[in-house]
C-alpha cells in the first residue's frame, strides 16, 4: 500500500511537471505572437498576447514588460476619454508589478519614465530617468532625457520653482547633456537642450555681463546643433541609399 502511494505520488508529481512545462511553451508561443503583433503595431491583440503569456508563466518577465509597453504605446499624450487614461494606468501598473519582482529592472523603469513624462507627471519621470541612468551609464538616452525633463520643469509659466530650484535644475540638466554628449557627441536633440537651458539660465542671470555670455553660448549651441542634424540626416540619407543599391 506505501508503495503504491509513493508510486502515486511520483506520478502526480511528474504530470505537475509537465503541466509546468507545457504551460511555459505555450506562454513562450502567446509572447512569440504578441510581439509579432506589437512590431506590426497591433496594440491590442498584443495586449491579448501578452496577459495570456503572463497568466500562463508569471515568471515571464519579458511579456510583462511588453504588455505594459503595449499599453503605453496606446496612450496618446494630451488625449481625453477614458480608454486613454485607463491605458496610462494599466502600463504604470504592469511596470510597477516587474519592479516588485526585480527592483533594478531596467526596461520597466525606463518604461515608468517614459509614461510619467507622458502623462506630465515630471518630477515622477525626473526621479526614473535618474535611476535608468544609474544602472544603465553606458546609454546617452537617459541622461538627455534628464536635461529635457529639467528643462521642463524650469520652463513651465503656470508653476514654476523657486529661482534658486530653477538654477540646480539647469545646472543638473546642462551636466547630464554633458555625459549625454560625452557618450554620443552627434546627439543633437542633446545639443538642442543644452541651447534652451543656456536660456534660461541667461533668464535668471544676475546682470547683463552674464546674461550677454550665456546667451552667446545657447546661440552656439543652437547653430552647433542644426550643423549636426543636418550631418546626422545626410549620414542617415547615405545609409538609405547604400541600402537600397545593394538590393
Amino acid at each position: 500500500m506505501k508503495r503504491h502511494r509513493k508510486l502515486m505520488f511520483a506520478f502526480l508529481a511528474i504530470l505537475a511537471l509537465a503541466a509546468a512545462s507545457c504551460a511555459k511553451l505555450q506562454a513562450r508561443d502567446n509572447l512569440n505572437k504578441g510581439v509579432r503583433a506589437f512590431r506590426d503595431a497591433h496594440y491590442e491583440n498584443a495586449v491579448t498576447y501578452f496577459k495570456q503569456a503572463v497568466e500562463l508563466d508569471p515568471d515571464l518577465t519579458t511579456a510583462e514588460i511588453y504588455l505594459a509597453t503595449a499599453y503605453s504605446q496606446q496612450f496618446i499624450p494630451g488625449g481625453r476619454g477614458e480608454d486613454n487614461e485607463k491605458n496610462a494606468q494599466l502600463a504604470i501598473q504592469t511596470f510597477n508589478d516587474v519592479l516588485k519582482r526585480d527592483p533594478n529592472n531596467v526596461n520597466a523603469i525606463a518604461g515608468l519614465a517614459s509614461i510619467y513624462q507622458n502623462t506630465n507627471q515630471f518630477q515622477k519621470a525626473h526621479d526614473y530617468y535618474m535611476k535608468y541612468a544609474q544602472l544603465d551609464s553606458a546609454n546617452a538616452v537617459p541622461f538627455y532625457a534628464i536635461g529635457s525633463v529639467d528643462w521642463i520643469i524650469v520652463y513651465d509659466k503656470n508653476n514654476p520653482p523657486p529661482e534658486e530650484e530653477q538654477n540646480k535644475l539647469i545646472d543638473e540638466g546642462l551636466a547630464n547633456l554633458d555625459k549625454a554628449l560625452a557618450l554620443n557627441p552627434d546627439y543633437d536633440d542633446a545639443m538642442t537642450y543644452k541651447n534652451l537651458l543656456y536660456r534660461e539660465k541667461a533668464r535668471l542671470a544676475e546682470n547683463e555681463e552674464d546674461k550677454k555670455k550665456l546667451t552667446a553660448q545657447a546661440d552656439e549651441w543652437f547653430n552647433k546643433s542644426l550643423e549636426t542634424r543636418k550631418k546626422n540626416a545626410e549620414k542617415k540619407k547615405g545609409v538609405v541609399v547604400g541600402s537600397d543599391a545593394g538590393k
